[in-house]
Parts: C-alpha cells; structure tokens; sequence
C-alpha cells in the first residue's frame, strides 16, 4: 500500500551459500551458473566444497545445495549439479520469501516504535461510549509516561469540537498540542461497532471498529506523518478493517495483521 510499504521494502539481493561437493571444479561451474541465472535474485558469498560441512555456521539467507542437509528450512533449497531450468525456480520463490520476510520484519519494527501491547485493548466494553474509550486509552499512555491527564482531557475537548471519525471505521482521537514525550498509538477495537459522533440532522449517527488514540511528539512529527496516511488507508478499506478487526484478538494477531493488510 502507498510509498510507506514501498520504501519499508526496499529490496536487496539474497545472499546465498552453495554446498557443492564433487568433482574439482564443479563448485566453480555451479556458481558460475547460479551468478549468471539469478544474479539479480541471488548474491553467492561463499562456496563450501566438503562432503560434511558446518551446517550450523552457514549463516546466509540462502543455502543452495546439492547434497542433503540434516535439516529442512524454508532456506535451504536442494539443486541440481548443473542447474536446471527448475532449479531457477525453486532459488527464485526461496530468495523471494527472504525479501518479503525482511520487508515485513522492517515494517512491524516500524510500528512497534508507535504500538505497544500495554496500550491495545481487544475488546472494547459493549456499554462504552467515546468519553470512556478516550479515558481507557489515555490511562494506558498516562502509565507508560507518554501523556499526562492534561493530554486526556484536551483530547477530550477536542473531541466535543468535532468527531475524530476519519473514516467508517476508524476514530482518530487526540489533543490540538504536540505535547507527548514521544508519539504513540493506543488502540482499541470494537466488534460489533460502536457510535462515535454526534447523530445527523436526519438522526444517523456513525459507527467505528478501530479506535486510535494518538499522543504526538513534536519531534517525531515528520517520521509519523507517512505512518499516519497509511493507517487511515488501511483502515478506509472495510474488507482491511474487518480482517483486523475479526483476527486481532490480542496485540500480536493484531500487529502481525496490520503488518501484513499494509504490505498489501
């Protein structure tokens, strides 16, 4: 989604370790193979020629080999001792679950700077209303030090101002000061949805699933403010909301959902 799962997945070869025992320089036809079949793909960084290598100290994103390993691993991929059309393959997919594997633990490192467990709340109360939501969700960042109980209460001044309701799902709860000592996210989830607003004229009043209390540090403004657009993307999309709403039962599922709805 967006520049941020983009730039979050900015890609670098795999390196990769080719176990090749044999006749002489065969290892040196291997590699010569693999350079020139996935050179883009793959960076072979070293060539092992034993019949018994030290498995244990091969510590590449790859091992490419053409004998048995003791182990099995999404890593490891057996080829043959002239590369076949197949081999490619195979080495393609391996060396694509590296880079996509990389990219998500680069963009959950991303969110673990503003998310945190003891400030996620799976389950919002079936009786909440939004003044409740805010203060549950406040507290939580009041006892990590991010906020005190002046930021909760201008948040809830801002609130009466106008609804914080961004999308059909999402409420973005915050006060007008960048006063937190450090920008964070606390989330609660509510399912089935909860009213967030003022009703209509016509009497409607909106619903939201994902609540996002938000602490912004003026220092952290310009790193946040790409993170902040793609939140309110992924939660736009209601295919996006329901599925981290419906798997996101405690904070892992949570993150790990949200990680992967923004890798799109």
């Amino acid at each position: 989604m967006g520049g941020w799962s983009a730039a979050a997945g900015a890609a670098r070869s795999s390196t990769a370790t080719i176990v090749c025992p044999g006749y002489y320089e065969l290892h040196e036809l291997l590699r010569s193979s693999v350079d020139r079949s996935l050179g883009q793909a793959v960076d072979v960084v070293g060539v092992q020629t034993r019949a018994d290598p030290d498995w244990d100290a091969i510590d590449t994103d790859l091992i490419l080999t053409t004998i048995d390993p003791p182990f099995a691993g999404d890593r490891v991929v057996r080829i043959q001792p002239f590369l076949t059309e197949g081999d490619v393959e195979r080495v393609q997919a391996a060396a694509g679950r590296v880079r996509r594997a990389r990219r998500l633990a680069r963009l959950r490192a991303e969110l673990e700077r503003y998310f945190s467990a003891d400030a996620f709340v799976a389950t919002v109360p079936p009786d909440a209303d939004e003044e409740s939501v805010i203060r549950m969700l406040g507290a939580r960042l009041v006892a990590q030090g991010v906020i005190d109980e002046d930021y909760v209460e201008r948040t809830l001044e801002r609130e009466r101002l106008s609804s914080t309701a961004f999308t059909d799902a999402l409420a973005v709860p915050h006060a007008l000061g960048m006063t937190a000592s450090r920008t964070a996210i606390a989330v609660a989830l509510a399912d089935p949805s909860m009213p967030w607003g003022p009703p209509s004229p016509a009497g409607d009043q909106g619903r939201v699933q994902v609540i996002a209390l938000v602490a912004f540090s003026q220092s952290d403004r310009e790193a946040f403010q790409t993170v902040f657009e793609q939140l309110v993307e992924v939660f736009s999309e209601r295919e996006s909301v329901q599925r981290i709403v419906r798997r996101g039962t405690a904070f892992g599922p949570f993150l790990d959902e949200l990680v992967a709805v923004v890798d799109g």
